[in-house]
Order: C-alpha cells, then structure tokens, then sequence
C-alpha cells in the first residue's frame, strides 16, 4: 500500500503531496490538511461529453490545490424549496467539473475514510457548499473526500435511446463519474494517510438515493466497506423504456446535443424540466451493463453490495414545501402529480380518519414525507434487514430552532449535525457518524423484523415507526 508523503511548512500553511498524477500544494492548519480540486478523471468536454470518465492526466510542476473547482452546470440559486441551502451561490460552472476535495487528519494514519456524494435533486449542489467542510471529520481521525459529478442532462440523459449505436453502453455518465472517484479514493486515499479498505461511501438526498443505487452497481464491489444514506432510499431509477420515453417526449432530437456549448445545455435543460410530469426526471437508468436491476430486487435476489449501512430521515421533511400553501393548492406542485383528484379527495379523507387532531397542513406534511423519504428508506431496510445484511436507521427529530422552519425538523435538518458545524447539541449525532464511519456500529439495535429505529430527539429512543398506519394505507392509495 502506497505510504504518506506529506510535507508540511507551519510557516507557509502549505501543504505539499506527491501522488501518481503529479505533486500538489495544498493547505494546513497544523492539524487538518486541505486539498481542493484534484482531478480524478479527465475532463468530460469535446468528443468526452456523455462518455464514461477516462483517467485524469498527468501535469508537471506543482498544481495549486488551494481552491475549489467551479460546479457542475446547474441552474444557479434554484433549489428543492424556497430557501434551499443545496442551491449554490453564484459560483463559477464548468463542463470540467470532475474534482474532488480531500480533508486528512495531519497526523501518520492510516484513517478511515469517508467518501460523500452530494444533494440537489440531480440537478444543482456542488462541493463548494459549507455545509461540506470536512474539517470536523479530520480532526476527529476521518479522511473525508467529496465528490463533484456531472449532474442533469450532462449526467443522466439516456444517450443511447438518443443518438443510438455509437453511445451503446454509455448510460449514467453521473454514475461512472461516482465510480470513478472511488477508484481514484482506492489508488490514491493511502498517500493522504487513508485506509483504502476502511471506506465509508455517504450521501444525503439525491446524494443519498446514489449511495444507494451504487449499492446494486457491480462494478462498485470492493470500493466501498460501509454506506450512509441520509434521506435517501433506493426508489428513484428508471426502467429502459421509461427513460426511453422520457428522451421521447422532451427532447429534442434535431437539437445539436453533442457539438452544443454546455450554456446551451443549460437552456434545453430548463425546456425539458418545465415540461416535466414528475419529481426527480433524471434518473439512473436499470437494465444496462452498469445496473442490471433496480436496486430493491438487487437486494432481494442477493445481488446487493451487503455492507453495513445507517440510514435515515427527518421528522418534518417535506415542511418547506406546505408551509405556504393553501388548502384549495394542488399538492405540494408535481411530488403528487400522478394521482387523480379523486384520488387525493379519497387520502384526504383517509388523512382525517386516522389523524383527526392535526389540521390539513399537518396531515399533508406527514404524507409527503412517507411518500418522498420515509416509504424509500424503509422499504430497503426491511429488504436488507430480511437479507441480513446490518442496517440501522434513525428519525431526526431535533427541530429548527430559529429561522422559517422553527419548531419543524425538515429536509437537511440532520445534515449539519452529521458534519460538526451544527450547534453543540447536535454534537453527538455527529460523534454517532463519525463511530459509524470508524467501527460501523451505532448505539441502538440494528433494524430488525418488529422494524425499530431510533428517534433522535433531545435524547435517544428506540421503538417502531408512529405513522406506520399511514406507510399501511400508501399502497392502496397508489
């Protein structure tokens, strides 16, 4: 295994590495190094668009690793809800968007090591946010990299139903792009002091849903030892033919996708996703080479990736997107879109029957949740669970406490605690990651056939779900 050679200068706060690819400088506090914007695929440009990464190439001298690269292209300052922090600041975009960042304890090693996909709906985020300093992670013995990726049409769309024979094999670019940077984190982690077989893969929301997805991905056994799923679930793919259908009927076929500069992309995208009937329209793709199956029936045919996992929701999750609206609203824009007026005149009254205590918002907020996060998330860890595969799953309950959600847990409510930079009264979810990440173990029973998980709240509880008669009665609602 490949052994740190790290040079420090306390009087520079540079940061020095030799790796296969070429010497960077990064930056160090004496106790945590920073590395920023190290390549671990070529850039996807040019005839590359759409391919599956090649190896990143080789450069000559020193390269700066004191700042991050520019985000994938995304629509800028939109996010999964009025406020959304995964929205990014006006940051630089790029096509060349393959880079990851790594934050190392300064010290010998070796350090197990956290690998994280980050949210935004398939479409917006980047590493650059705040929210995913890993500093916290280093200076509590963790090697934490996080992983910039094409996102949208540049990462998702179904190129071989739209240019056929010559992109044959080609789906999920998003994917291999992932899969690409855990190679990398298996070749190189070692000379930042990591543990390439102590490898914790994590990922919150869209991030979450592609930890779990990588799960059924062939190709990814080995790369990761342990997964984090943190509103997530394993739910959001797509067939052949439903990706088929969705270039059908919004793309356009004649528009000049290959030779197009990425701002036009950009454009196209916005047309596709206005027309678009459903949440999450950029999907991973199943039946391919990459993904043979969905990610449920990997589990349950015995083809999963069978590490141990944590996964988890918040209490409130989908508050941000009810509480403004009104009771005569569609609900909650297209997260319902697919069920009849009827049909939602039937849940309502359903809702009621067995929630009469809480008013029309509060009834609409505990079903969205259970449709979006809580019924994905489940549904896995009782596969798994029946699998035997170790899974432990908690409910975060620890409400905002100031600001638009006050009082409410919602969407990224856990995600700060996770990472260390929450109040001193998240502390211990943070310490509860980070012994995940270190000995995979958590301190409450592992989820099992009476479906228990905890509920993190001012303390911490084991029992089974509260709304499962709600989780009951979805079924037949669909």
């Amino acid at each position: 295994m490949p052994q740190s050679d790290l040079h420090t200068s306390t009087a520079s706060d540079a940061a020095d590495i030799a790796l296969p690819q070429g010497k960077l400088r990064g930056r160090t506090d004496g106790r945590v190094n920073r590395f920023l914007a190290i390549p671990y695929a070529s850039p996807p440009i040019g005839a590359r668009r759409w391919r599956p990464p090649e190896a990143p190439e080789h450069w000559d001298g020193i390269r700066d690793a004191a700042a991050f690269a520019p985000v994938a292209p995304q629509s800028r300052d939109k996010g999964f809800f009025p406020g959304d922090p995964a929205a990014m600041p006006a940051r630089p975009m790029d096509e060349d968007c393959l880079y990851l960042n790594v934050f190392a304890p300064s010290g010998p090693g070796p350090f197990p090591v956290l690998v994280w996909l980050h949210g935004g709906s398939q479409l917006i985020g980047g590493t650059s946010r705040p929210i995913y300093d890993g500093t916290s992670f280093a200076r509590n013995g963790i090697v934490c990299v996080t992983v910039g990726h094409r996102l949208g049409l540049l990462g998702l769309l179904d190129t071989e139903s739209l240019f056929g024979g010559d992109y044959a094999d080609t789906v999920n670019p998003m994917l291999r792009d992932q899969l690409a940077a855990l190679r990398w984190v298996q070749s190189n982690i070692a000379f930042f002091g990591g543990d390439p077989q102590r490898v914790t893969l994590g990922g919150e929301s869209a991030g979450a849903k592609n930890v779990c997805v990588l799960t059924a991905t062939p190709a990814a056994k080995g790369l990761f030892h342990a997964a984090i799923s943190m509103s997530g679930g394993a739910d959001t793919v797509f067939t052949r033919e439903e990706a088929a259908s969705f270039v059908e009927e919004t793309a356009q076929t004649d528009s000049p996708w290959i030779d197009a500069p990425w701002e036009r992309i950009l454009t196209m995208q916005e047309a596709v996703l206005a027309q678009a009937r459903r949440r999450f329209p950029l999907r991973p793709v199943y039946g391919n080479s990459l993904l043979p199956s969905a990610p449920i029936a990997a589990v349950e045919g015995g083809q999963a990736i069978s590490v141990p996992m944590l996964l988890g929701t918040c209490r409130d999750e989908c508050y941000p997107m009810v509480a403004d609206q009104e009771p005569n609203q569609p609900w909650a824009g297209s997260m319902l879109a697919h069920l009849s007026r009827e049909r939602m005149a039937k849940i309502d009254a359903d809702l009621a029957r067995l929630m009469p205590s809480l008013d029309w918002r509060r009834r609409r907020l505990v079903l969205l949740t259970a449709e979006e996060y809580e019924l994905p998330s489940l549904r896995l860890a009782r596969r798994r669970a029946a699998d035997g595969a170790p899974t432990w799953v908690y409910r975060y309950e620890r409400p905002d406490r100031q600001g638009p959600f006050a009082g409410y847990a919602p969407h990224l409510s856990d995600l700060a605690a996770a990472w260390g930079i929450s109040t001193e009264a998240d502390g211990d979810f943070h310490r509860i990651v980070c012994d995940f990440i270190k000995k995979h173990e958590v301190p409450w029973e592992a989820f099992n056939e009476r479906n228990r998980l905890a509920f993190i709240g001012d303390g911490i509880e084991c029992d089974s779900h509260p709304d499962r008669d709600i989780h009951a009665l979805f079924e037949d609602w669909n």
